[in-house]
């Protein structure tokens, strides 16, 4: 038997592993993409993710057909993730620099609730996707990413009280926003005395979010009602190197030790991922240029 297979969980396979890595790779190298184009457009339309790639990742890898994601920002973060080409994201990515109205419906195999730019607002948008989802009787789920500190105390206990009292099949997932792992725990503590089970764990630990990730994913399809899974930082980085706290960089270490996969494999996965967006720019411009 290979040193690969003698190191495989069968919770958490070497393929899946190697999936979540290719995807939170991806996520940030279109992030940074997208920067640079900002850049140059003088446009800020996008927040940077990056740090998020795992909490992101790790809990919407795994969503299957008709399940709805609603998002803290308007942005290309989970596209990919959801399955789209590099021809679609590049669309996307100039929608969403331009501005164009009603973008968010075109071009990709979007999963995506409408993105409303009051947070309060996105909340209650995505706790009606849910209840129709329950009255149909379907076995969908609503992702809901946001960011804690961005939404009033007072919203977030209305609406977890009433995704608890409804039961309602909606996964919360709290971005991390640089808070310590103090105020995390705490907020999912807030979580569990509005009636929604509230989870922390670390916001760089992919292989942990997953496994909480894939039980509140089975408990709430099977009608057990909300979670909410509290991304928090243990640690804001390396003092002595002064190097920030790094999600890819721990999943990278995690992979190398157990032998999943190897150096080589996981140091081309952004660079042949921006190969094929410089490919996919590159004919876009070309068919432009034959219909002008």
């Amino acid at each position: 038997m290979g040193t690969t297979k003698q190191h495989e969980n069968p919770l958490v396979t070497n393929k899946k592993l190697k999936q979540m890595y290719a995807a939170m790779v991806e996520m940030r190298a279109l992030d940074e993409y997208c920067a640079r184009l900002e850049r140059r457009s003088k446009a800020r339309r996008l927040r940077p993710v990056r740090g998020e790639e795992a909490c992101r990742v790790s809990t919407a890898v795994d969503l299957i057909e008709g399940d709805l994601v609603s998002d803290t920002q308007d942005g290309v973060a989970m596209d990919a993730v959801a399955g789209a080409g590099t021809a679609a994201l590049l669309r996307r990515v100039d929608e969403v620099l331009s501005g164009a109205k009603g973008h968010a419906a075109r071009h990709i195999p979007s999963r995506q609730l409408p993105w409303i730019e009051d947070a309060g607002e996105r909340l209650r948008l995505a706790l009606g996707a849910a209840l129709s989802f329950k009255t149909l009787g379907r076995q969908n789920i609503v992702a809901v990413y946001a960011r804690a500190r961005e939404i009033p105390a007072h919203t977030w206990r209305q609406v977890l009280g009433i995704a608890a009292r409804l039961e309602l099949p909606v996964i919360f997932i709290a971005l991390p926003d640089g808070a310590s792992s103090t105020v995390g725990r705490s907020m999912s503590v807030k979580s569990q005395a509005w009636g929604v089970p509230g989870f922390p764990v670390d916001a760089g630990d992919a292989v942990a979010l997953y496994r909480v990730a894939q039980e509140s994913i089975g408990r709430t399809r099977g009608s057990g009602g909300p979670v909410f899974i509290e991304c928090i930082h243990h640690t804001s980085g390396d003092k002595k190197t002064g190097r920030t706290y790094d999600p890819i960089a721990q999943m990278k270490s995690f992979m190398l030790g157990r032998r999943v996969a190897s150096e080589a494999w996981l140091d081309g996965v952004g660079p042949s991922f921006l190969r094929r967006l410089e490919s996919a720019r590159s004919k876009a411009a070309l068919t432009k240029e034959r219909r002008v």
